[in-house]
Formats: C-alpha cells, sequence, structure tokens
C-alpha cells in the first residue's frame, strides 16, 4: 500500500519548534495540568490521578470514559465507542475497516489529509466536494449529490469543517445521512470542532444521533486544548467498532491510562472547558476580522461559522503561498501554513483559539510583513 507524503504534518515538522510565533495552531489554547485539575476539586482530583497505575490501558478505553463519551450520542453506549490515540487513528482504522479498491470516497476539500489519502492507498477512487470561497464556502449538497455513484461506500464530512470555518446544516447534513440509508453507504462525520460553535446553533447534532449510517470521531485536541492528551474515538455500531478493534491491535493497541484519566476528568467538566475555549476563541475572532478589514487588499476571506481556521485567498501579493510562508518564517520566526499543504495554492490556514495577547501580537508581526512587502 503506497501513501502520499502528508504535506501539512511534514510541513509543521519541518517549521513548528523553530518558529518564536505561531498562527499555524489548529486547537483552543493547551490548557497546564493545573489549569485543567482546578476545574474540580484540584487535590482531590490529583490523588486519584497519583494513584492510577502505569501499565496497559483496556484497548477499548476504560469503561468510565466510554460511558461519558456515548452520553454524548442518541441511541449510544459505552460498547459503540473505541478509545483510538487521536481522531488521526480513528479516521485510519474506520478508513481500513470499510474502504476496498475501486470504492468511491467523496470527501469534503480541501481537507486534512487524513480523510482521503487512506482510503486512496487502498484503491478508492477520491472526489472532491469542493467548499469554493467565491460561494462564501457555503456547501452545496445537490454538487454532493452528483458525485454520489454505485461505488460510493463513503462520505466524509468535517464538521465543522477545517480549514474554511464552514457548517453543514442540519437539515442539510439530515439529508446526505437519508441518501446513505437509502443507497447503502457510509458517512463518516469528523467533528473535532463540534463544540467550537462562535454562535449559538450553528452546528447540527452528532451524526451518530441522526443515523446509524453515521460514524462519529471526535478528540480532546480541537475543541478542548488538549492535544497532548493524544485521545480520540470512534462512535459507531457494534460491527464497525469490532472491525475497527481488530486494526487497532496492529496499530497503538491501548492508550495511557495518564490520559484516559484525564481525558475523562476533562468531558465531566466540559461546559467549564468550553467556557474557556468559547471566549478566548470569539474575541481572537473579533481581532482577526478587524485585522482583515485592515489588510482587504491582500485577502478575501470569509468568516468562520465554527472551529478556530479561517482560510482565506491571498492577493496583490508577488510569489506564492508556500514562498510567502517560507519567507515569514526566515525573516520573522513566524509559522504559517500555505494552501500548498492542502491541494490549494494562493489560500493561507490561519488559528485563532490560541492565547489573545500572543494571537495580536503575531498579527503585528505578519502586518510589518506585508507593509515591507508593498
Amino acid at each position: 500500500m503506497n501513501i502520499k507524503t502528508f504535506g501539512v504534518e511534514r510541513w509543521m515538522n519541518a517549521y513548528e519548534h523553530g518558529a518564536f510565533y505561531n498562527l499555524a495552531e489548529t486547537d483552543a489554547k493547551a490548557f497546564t495540568l493545573d489549569e485543567l485539575l482546578s476545574l474540580g476539586k484540584k487535590f482531590e482530583v490529583l490523588d486519584e490521578l497519583l494513584r492510577v497505575k502505569i501499565s496497559y490501558n483496556p484497548t477499548t478505553g476504560s469503561q468510565s470514559l466510554r460511558e461519558v463519551i456515548s452520553s454524548f450520542y442518541a441511541d449510544t453506549g459505552p460498547e459503540n465507542i473505541l478509545i483510538t490515540t487521536g481522531a488521526i487513528e480513528a479516521d485510519f482504522l474506520v478508513t481500513n475497516s470499510l474502504v476496498e479498491s475501486g470504492d468511491t470516497v467523496i470527501v469534503q476539500f480541501p481537507a486534512y489529509q487524513a480523510l482521503y489519502s487512506t482510503a486512496e492507498a487502498r484503491g478508492a477512487r477520491i472526489k472532491y466536494w469542493n467548499m469554493n470561497i467565491d460561494r462564501g464556502y457555503e456547501p452545496d449538497i445537490e454538487e454532493l449529490k452528483s458525485l454520489i455513484d454505485d461505488k460510493t461506500k463513503m462520505i466524509v464530512l468535517n464538521i465543522p469543517h477545517n480549514p474554511t470555518g464552514a457548517v453543514i446544516s442540519e437539515e442539510q447534513l439530515r439529508t446526505i445521512l437519508s441518501w446513505a440509508e437509502e443507497r447503502d453507504f457510509w458517512v463518516l462525520c469528523d467533528e473535532v470542532y463540534h463544540d467550537f460553535a462562535l454562535e449559538p446553533g450553528v452546528v447540527p447534532p452528532y451524526g451518530r444521533s441522526l443515523s446509524k449510517k453515521a460514524i462519529s470521531v471526535g478528540s480532546m485536541s480541537k475543541a478542548y486544548g488538549l492535544s497532548g492528551l493524544r485521545l480520540g474515538w470512534i462512535a459507531a455500531p457494534d460491527e464497525l467498532i469490532n472491525r475497527c478493534w481488530c486494526w487497532k491491535d496492529y496499530t497503538s493497541i491501548s492508550n495511557s491510562p495518564i490520559n484516559d484519566f484525564l481525558a475523562t476528568f476533562a468531558l465531566k467538566n466540559i461546559d467549564k472547558v468550553m467556557e474557556r475555549n468559547l471566549g478566548i476563541a470569539r474575541q481572537n475572532l473579533e481581532t482577526l476580522l478587524k485585522w482583515f478589514q485592515e489588510h482587504e487588499s491582500f485577502f478575501d476571506y470569509v468568516t468562520p461559522k465554527a472551529g478556530v481556521l479561517t482560510f482565506p485567498r491571498v492577493k496583490n501579493i508577488p510569489m506564492s503561498t508556500e514562498e510567502l510562508c517560507k519567507k515569514l518564517f526566515e525573516k520573522e520566526g513566524l509559522l504559517m501554513v500555505p494552501g500548498e499543504c492542502f491541494e490549494m495554492s494562493g489560500y493561507l490556514r490561519i488559528g485563532f483559539g490560541n492565547d489573545s495577547k500572543m494571537f495580536k501580537t503575531r498579527l503585528s508581526i505578519f502586518s510589518s510583513f506585508l507593509s515591507s512587502i508593498q
């Protein structure tokens, strides 16, 4: 099985650790352990944590963690949850469990490469359902319908969408799931930004809650600011969970019991986690939109509806976006992600979920650079 080099991950590996400033983060501001434990009775929780045995965890994840996660979805029990090493392993396990050579897989595009390159490596035909900036990144499900063929095995959705911040509505999602039920294919809903609704009611219910043909994937990384836990999950029918479990025996086997414990604690305090994270993101989005208005000669942009990412189109800059990002790194120590990492030259991915003071500093550095090339 030949698989493509992972463009955005190789870019991050090359530049992230040498950068002084970062506008490429894709998640909420990271919690410190002290800050996380302070969401509860810190010393009682710490005492529990110190008694955790550093041994193999159950392959499927602890019962307590699967119980709290299953409570997020309708008609779902712990047996419908498989804990994974981040959402990336979840997507990998699902794809390898379902997709065969000759299948059609339709992916919302641009996309995080893990959502389609594994299927492509397995011999699937990949079709792109394009999010178009000139249409305000609004999903056109009639266009999606035209891509479905008799060999369609799976449609891959990212709700909310990385990197555009677009959101499929509940009505649209229900329509897509009705097609899946009628024509017997799967809908993989990567929902790692689900709780990052910048406006109330904009994000639809979890796919798993709406249809048994939906597979929901979640993660502690993006919305929750706990990427260092490297913990994600799959919510799906029993039979598919067991197939994914068979693949997991050959990948990570199990997750750290420490990470399992901390994830369980965080998800039991999800309201406090999201109050903090949404407050930061909304403040930063206000800053970013003002900055875009001040630099409208350089960017076409769409205000994201959810998540902490935006994907503006660059204009009036005499270089490729890849060259722009390399120069920003070399001259200013500022990390950006070019559209080339998403097969979309001429665009930039900008993250706005992190520390508000540092976010303003990073935009100021970018402003000075843009002034220098005018």
